[in-house]
């Protein structure tokens, strides 16, 4: 019993520290690293110090490429920023129709996850909530559809948490984007309504219930096919760009006036454009696979590591960033401005990342996780599954980063379920969808969208209805768990 308790510390004391004692991540990762640190080689799990190195240097090695996606997927925002492509994009959404409805869908299931899916960390709401009060909506309208824009999480930063969770679940990346995008299915249209009804009403929605309902159907589905066949990494990238592209077709065939603005908005997009035109290249096109992952490929056979640099999405993210800088001829002022700006969204997100990675691996060279594990799967049973979103969900609550859920508890999920004879792919998907949906709920995202949109006062009640957001997104998690125990 003292094992397992002691076993339990590093997870509990996180949620200690960031839940009640109000802690920075940071500190919080490195306090539980020091904590894990001793536990692990206390008399209890006599972990050999010399050993000690290992789970540190292996987490280096796991953000590695986690810091090559970063760094130039946050630049790419700040370049575009400066450049006022950002604003010629909104501008042309905000533009091309008076319609209410295409606008909140065109912004909340189209331009914010386009945003999130390339940059993360919930940049999109910087974006959002301004074009919203724009267009006449007021300030709790434009704070609420800003934050349930953030739905894209699961491929935000190109995927960036689902690969870690992957990496770390020892699940096959293709299997986790495809479950997961099938899980989001039901929870997209329920989005898709959402964000309508709070920003028209009940009646007008109804009016427009079938294109609501399909909107929310082409994310879903072009997020689901983009998994299947194409790349996890630019899931989120194709399915925002194709709800962009069916409402502008839609607008076009209702007025041929507003072609105009398609046009701008296709110009300013093409940093976009040509990201996915060469991921898709560079994932579909063998011998182009073959010729990048033949050179500057990084492999240290003792820890499992690969890094192909030419192949990384980081590296056509660096492409991309070059060509907005010729593209929109940047002054080496705004490049540097950018540059710092990226370097101080990043250290933050990566040092904390680092941390909780130190933290899993060392619970895993202690065989931590293996033993709680075996203890929930003796407790729970079968019955563990209906704990798991309950367990992701508390994780992207608390940390705000789907990557940070994973990293905390994706192997303890997927080792419970070998255990009890359940699909580890099942109860990774799991996780991750219930992590990512509850990070909009995170307190800091809900007090950068009330920042934005001045609105401090209404903090509170902010909170609390994007609680019960959270609570109903996890209700269709919990009905889709029953399905599949029927069905499995």
């Amino acid at each position: 019993m003292l094992k397992v308790v002691l076993a339990l510390f590093p997870l509990v004391s996180i949620l200690f520290m960031i839940f009640i004692l109000k802690k920075s991540s940071i500190f919080t990762g490195i306090f539980a690293c020091l904590l894990t640190t001793v536990i692990a080689t206390s008399p209890v799990f006599h972990l050999n110090i010399a050993l000690l190195p290992k789970p540190f240097i292996n987490s280096f090695l796991i953000t590695l490429p986690v810091t090559y996606v970063l760094f130039f997927g946050i630049l790419l925002y700040h370049l575009m920023e400066k450049s006022g492509s950002i604003q010629k994009i909104a501008s042309s959404i905000a533009t091309s129709t008076d319609n209410r409805i295409d606008q909140v869908l065109l912004l909340a299931l189209g331009l914010s996850p386009l945003i999130e899916s390339v940059s993360g960390f919930g940049l999109a709401v910087i974006v959002i909530a301004p074009i919203l009060m724009a267009l006449g909506f007021n300030s709790l309208q434009s704070s609420f559809i800003a934050l349930i824009s953030l739905c894209i999480i699961p491929w935000g930063t190109l995927a960036m948490g689902t690969i870690i969770g992957a990496s770390l679940g020892n699940i096959p990346l293709e299997d986790l984007g495809v479950g997961s995008a099938l899980m989001c299915i039901p929870i997209y249209i329920y989005f898709a309504f959402l964000v309508t009804y709070i920003g028209v009403g009940k009646e007008a929605m109804q009016k427009k219930k079938w294109r609501i309902l399909s909107m929310g159907l082409v994310l879903g589905l072009s997020v689901w096919i983009c998994n299947r066949f194409i790349s996890v990494e630019l899931a989120g990238v194709v399915g925002s760009l194709t709800v962009m592209a069916a409402i502008f077709i839609m607008i076009s065939l209702q007025n041929r006036n507003k072609q105009y603005y398609s046009n701008i908005f296709l110009k300013n997009i093409s940093p976009y454009l040509l990201l996915i035109a060469l991921l898709i290249a560079s994932r579909t096109i063998n011998p182009i696979k073959d010729f990048l992952t033949s050179l500057l490929t990084v492999t240290i056979a003792s820890y499992q590591f690969q890094l192909s640099f030419l192949y990384s999405p980081g590296f056509f993210l660096f492409i991309v960033c070059l060509f907005t800088c010729t593209l929109f001829r940047l002054s080496k002022a705004s490049i540097f401005d950018s540059i710092k700006l990226t370097i101080n969204k990043c250290y933050p997100v990566l040092l904390t990342t680092f941390l909780y990675i130190v933290v899993s691996e060392m619970m895993a060279e202690a065989e931590m996780i293996q033993l709680l594990s075996v203890t929930a799967a003796n407790t729970f049973g079968s019955y563990f599954v209906f704990i798991t979103p309950l367990i992701g969900a508390t994780g992207g609550f608390l940390t705000g980063s789907n990557t940070a859920s994973n990293t905390m508890f994706i192997r303890l999920q997927t080792e419970t379920a070998t255990h009890i004879g359940l699909s580890p792919t099942i109860l990774a998907c799991i996780q991750n969808v219930s992590s990512s949906f509850m990070t909009m709920v995170n307190p800091s995202r809900v007090a950068l969208s009330c920042s934005v949109c001045k609105i401090h006062s209404f903090e509170n009640i902010i909170q609390r209805k994007m609680a019960l957001v959270g609570l109903s997104t996890l209700a269709i998690i919990f009905l889709e768990i029953i399905f599949l125990s029927r069905f499995h």
